[in-house]
């Protein structure tokens, strides 16, 4: 797969693929998913087309990816594209949809086109399915219907509302796989040690969208081994007075040393909210009680 970064509106491509599937692609849930295998299927040489900065995002900078730009590359590789093509999102929102549909055709080549039905793009969010249709043809535009899981539709709004619900089960029930964060392990203050229970503070590669605070039963991988863990995903009210967010992994019956590693904190189930204890014997015990209802899931 050959990956192209922040593609301008004069940029040319010349091993292209002829067809693309294209979208923002937030959390490459399902729903997207089935596009690129609808894609694949149609032709086993296509090419992933999406942005740079994921729309709803340049509009609203308080808004985090529900994935990292690193992750969203390593799920889009796994459906073997040709070319993975990032568009220059703040450049492409300037131009009109016409002038959208000629850069498709003329400076990426592309023929035929894969796309879910609520896909806007252009100035002004101008352009829909329609416009491809009139550009490219009826015949050349493939459309995605919504993709549904027990009658409900799958999308990026529903996952993040799940993930901020506690609801991780279903949020990974709509992302075909366990949420994911990934990033190096940091010398914390070494409470959880002190406590008993020495954990592995996590320092996100990117920004993302985070769950609900609170303890989470799941799976961390170290050097493609996996260990399960209770996790912490909050502000620590019982030890800490600072209001920055700490992701913190209690990894079960493991004692290496993996400081300034690079590890992926996997979450599959929701055990309780975030609290504040009135001292440390409280804290401690609901540790043991969180452990013990983790090992329901293992």
């Amino acid at each position: 797969m050959k990956i192209y970064e922040k593609l301008d509106t004069t940029a040319k491509i010349s091993d292209n693929s002829e067809i693309i599937c294209i979208g923002a692609f937030d959390g490459v849930h399902l729903a997207h998913q089935e596009l690129f295998k609808k894609t694949r299927d149609l032709n086993k040489q296509f090419d992933i087309v999406t942005f740079d900065v994921l729309p709803k995002i340049y509009f609203n900078d308080s808004l985090k990816p529900l994935v990292s730009k690193k992750e969203r590359s390593e799920i889009f590789e796994t459906f073997i594209p040709k070319n993975l093509i990032y568009l220059n999102f703040e450049q492409f929102n300037r131009i009109s949809s016409g002038d959208f549909c000629t850069f498709l055709h003329q400076n990426l080549g592309i023929k035929k086109i894969v796309v879910g039905k609520d896909f806007k793009f252009g100035k002004n969010r101008s352009g829909d399915i329609n416009s491809l249709i009139d550009s490219f043809g009826e015949d050349n535009i493939f459309l995605l219907e919504d993709y549904l899981i027990n009658n409900e539709k799958v999308s990026s709004t529903k996952l993040r509302y799940y993930l901020s619900s506690g609801e991780i089960d279903k949020a990974n029930n709509l992302l075909g796989r366990d949420y994911c964060l990934t990033g190096k392990v940091k010398k914390g203050k070494q409470l959880g040690s002190e406590l008993g229970f020495p954990t592995a503070n996590l320092t996100l590669d990117e920004e993302v969208f985070l769950p609900t605070f609170g303890v989470y039963y799941g799976v961390v991988e170290v050097d493609k081994k996996r260990f399960n863990c209770i996790a912490n995903i909050g502000l620590n009210p019982t030890v800490d007075d600072e209001d920055s967010v700490k992701i913190e992994a209690h990894i079960l019956n493991f004692n290496d040393d993996i400081y300034h590693r690079e590890i992926k904190l996997f979450l599959k189930n929701f055990i309780r909210d975030e609290q504040k204890f009135e001292n440390i014997d409280e804290l401690k015990n609901q540790v043991l009680d969180d452990i013990e209802s983790a090992k329901k899931y293992i």
